[in-house]
């Protein structure tokens, strides 16, 4: 039985496969340079306007109760059928 590996399917098609891996690792860079990096990225954002951030910061906030409320009164739906009216406890 003839094996087809990558390197035999891909000298078929004309491309080499190499399996090793040659690549260099990355540089380490200090903690300071780290650091240095990040608030430049940090510079760089661009941040929404207070009103802005106020009225998504209610809606999180309205979006997140009414979800509660929801899964509260799935999980209690749940609870009743399956305790109350499956198992006939309670």
């Amino acid at each position: 039985m003839t094996e087809h590996t990558s390197e035999h399917k891909a000298e078929k098609s004309g491309q080499l496969v190499t399996s090793g891996n040659h690549s260099t690792p990355p540089k380490r860079e200090g903690l300071l340079s780290y650091f240095r990096n990040s608030w430049s990225e940090f510079k760089k954002v661009v941040w929404p306007a207070r009103d802005d951030a106020v009225k998504m910061t209610i809606f999180v906030v309205i979006f997140v109760s009414i979800l509660a409320v929801f899964i509260y009164a799935a999980d209690s739906a749940i609870s009743w059928l399956f305790f109350d009216v499956l198992l006939k406890r309670g």
